[in-house]
């Protein structure tokens, strides 16, 4: 099967109309999932790295009878993913047409306002998206205001003095700044919303979405809990690849707190969310022999500081395995990207299938394609070497058979 989908638009449906890092390609999800999923029983599945929601909609499209469950440690993740599967109420366009009202009157508002604001936002760029913001606050109905946050992002992102290269906060030159043109703001929005609302009709109820760590998630389950798990885990610890948590910060300031799920340790600064999340910081757990001699090929030759991430994550990454193997009774399908790190490639699409293989796990399928659209450039200079840049992606399908050994 062709995993490609070169001319595929994400434009052309629900996951183009808001802007996160490295999503799944829908189309390619799905037809594998349509490969798998029962639709005459109740299939139960799981994405414990849910993201912007892609294979969580994408089933729900498939069969209504499939019980969905997911989790993500990121709040912004978790409000993108419930509102695609909620949808937005009957009204919509009565809210729409409401939110206009507001913002086209002389409505009082309060200029928003968190630490270091003003670094990442011009001061008219924040008025403007205050009053966005107060206008949202008004609409009393659950679906249709969650919706307005997910395109509101968009502004949060597309207006701020970070670059648009990276999903980094890294500052624009001083020119590229004066040439935001606040006055489109409103009209940016609007257009948006008008745009998206017919994507927002899936009213999917037979789900659980956590937001937490997750394999902490992972462990409440019983074994062979779900008939299907499909995610896209981290490539690597977000600080060297991709940074979810700190592309999020921006949002998660200006979303009002009541609509996120929110701990309270969140909004400490920009990077704590990828410090939390799966290899985000270092571990006193040290690997097995059994997993040392898994990665051994990969870091002898790595500087000792950047062993001690990769080793970090690695930890991590053993671990969400064999809760993804437990709790699982039928396919396991993965998505997977290979890093670089200090110009050695790190195979964690090998180590994946070295440890389904050791479990006792059956090889399906696996695909590839090359990813068409990347933030980060495809060769990149480190020491004043040129180096590939993770050019391409994998998926991997497993089934855990019923006469396997229990080897968790």
């Amino acid at each position: 099967m062709d995993i490609s989908y070169q001319e595929y638009n994400k434009k052309s449906d629900i996951h183009g109309t808001v802007l996160y890092p490295a999503t799944m390609i829908a189309p390619a999800q799905k037809d594998i999932l349509l490969q798998y999923v029962d639709t005459q029983m109740g299939t139960k599945i799981i994405d414990p790295f849910y993201g912007s929601g892609t294979s969580l909609y994408e089933v729900a499209n498939i069969s209504r009878k499939v019980q969905i469950y997911g989790c993500d440690i990121n709040p912004f993740a978790k409000l993108i993913t419930q509102t695609k599967l909620d949808g937005t109420s009957k009204n919509i366009n009565n809210s729409i047409n409401q939110l206009i009202k507001r913002l086209n009157s002389d409505m009082n508002f309060e200029i928003h306002h968190f630490e270091n604001i003003e670094k990442w936002y011009r001061q008219d760029v924040i008025k403007t998206l205050s009053k966005i913001r107060a206008a949202i606050n008004l609409e009393k109905d659950n679906l249709d205001r969650k919706f307005f946050w997910v395109i509101f992002s968009n502004l949060v992102r597309k207006f701020s003095n970070t670059r648009s290269s990276t999903y980094k906060l890294h500052m624009k030159p001083s020119d590229k700044i004066d040439n935001i043109n606040s006055e489109k703001i409103e009209e940016h929005y609007i257009k948006s919303l008008q745009e998206g609302k017919k994507f927002y009709c899936n009213n999917y109820n037979y789900k659980e979405l956590a937001k937490n760590d997750s394999i902490q998630y992972l462990d409440v389950f019983n074994d062979d809990f779900f008939d299907i798990l499909i995610t896209s885990p981290p490539y690597g610890d977000n600080h060297t690849t991709v940074p979810y948590g700190q592309f999020s910060s921006l949002v998660l300031f200006w979303i009002n707190a009541d609509d996120l799920d929110l701990e309270g340790w969140e909004l400490e600064n920009y990077s704590i969310i990828d410090s939390k999340s799966l290899g985000g910081h270092l571990r006193n757990k040290a690997l097995t022999e059994e997993e040392y001699k898994i990665v051994e090929p990969y870091i002898s030759n790595i500087n000792e500081d950047k062993v001690k991430k990769v080793k970090s994550f690695m930890r991590d990454y053993f671990d969400f395995l064999y809760q993804a193997i437990r709790i699982t009774s039928g396919h396991l399908i993965l998505t997977l990207g290979n890093r670089t790190v200090d110009k050695i490639l790190i195979d964690l699409t090998r180590i994946t299938k070295d440890v389904f293989n050791i479990k006792g796990l059956e090889f399906i399928n696996e695909y590839s394609r090359e990813i068409q659209r990347k933030r980060t450039p495809r060769v990149i200079k480190v020491d004043n070497t040129e180096i590939s840049s993770m050019n391409n992606e994998y998926v991997i399908v497993y089934k855990k058979t019923k006469d396997r050994l229990k080897v968790y």
